[in-house]
């Protein structure tokens, strides 16, 4: 932290500099998760800024989750979210690497299955057809995050061997390598109860909050191709969404 500097003639706040950059540091990986920041003594002599400054960046820090004050070990770096966007969709595996983290996964399963009605009908098949049936657990940066249990249709023209996937496999990578371009996807959300199955796979408390998440990919012409049933701990990730204003009249008083 010594190369950071508050420029006192700025026009901007100095307890919002000291916050821009510690958020930063963060954000890099430079102040590491569960690691405790540089006490206020020596953030005060540092850069030569009042208690005062050095208290407001800190408590803006800690209302924004990104550190918290812990007795007896200091302002302690939390865990970040990551951001997703819910106007578009990509696999686990390449979200990830686009955001500059590390995926992965660990297969638990991979065998052809009868469908539920469930899964028959979200692929829009016959109840008496076979699907390929996916488990994995999600890891992101080392971090177990989640369950992803997939569903994919049988009639795509190739077989699925237990061999062609790993803990670096992306499932949509794979699928476009054996010539499924796909198109978009219907994707559902929801907080939900943990369920003692996925308490035990994810190692979590009791009443600790998960995010369930469905989804049906379609290639280009509609076609359904993988219905998926995701968990994650709730803590893992921030979905963003852009909205409008679908009034037809627009200097309609709102």
């Amino acid at each position: 932290m010594n190369d950071f500097k508050v420029n006192k003639d700025s026009s901007v706040p100095m307890h919002h500099q000291l916050y821009k950059y510690i958020k930063e540091c963060i954000e890099k990986n430079i102040f590491k998760e569960g690691e405790a920041l540089p006490s206020e003594n020596e953030m005060i002599k540092l850069y030569e800024i009042s208690r005062v400054t050095v208290r407001r960046a800190i408590a803006d820090l800690e209302h924004d989750g990104y550190v918290m004050k812990r007795k007896g070990s200091g302002t302690i770096v939390q865990h970040i979210k990551k951001q997703r966007e819910l106007s578009t969709f990509a696999s686990f595996s390449g979200d990830a690497k686009v955001k500059g983290d590390s995926p992965g996964s660990i297969i638990l399963k991979l065998e052809i299955m009868e469908p539920t009605v469930k899964v028959a009908a979200k692929l829009q098949i016959p109840s008496t057809s076979k699907v390929y049936f996916l488990k994995r657990l999600r890891l992101l940066n080392g971090r177990l995050i989640g369950v992803n249990e997939t569903y994919i249709r049988s009639d795509l023209g190739f077989q699925i061997q237990n061999d062609d996937f790993d803990a670096t496999t992306s499932l949509y990578e794979y699928l476009e390598n054996h010539g499924i371009e796909l198109g978009s996807a219907d994707e559902s959300i929801e907080a939900k109860m943990i369920s003692p199955e996925v308490k035990k796979e994810l190692f979590l408390d009791e009443n600790q909050p998960v995010v369930y998440k469905e989804r049906v990919t379609y290639d280009c012409d509609l076609r359904p191709i993988e219905f998926s049933e995701n968990t994650y701990v709730a803590d893992s990730f921030k979905y963003n969404v852009h909205i409008v204003n679908v009034r037809g009249d627009k200097n309609e008083k709102i």
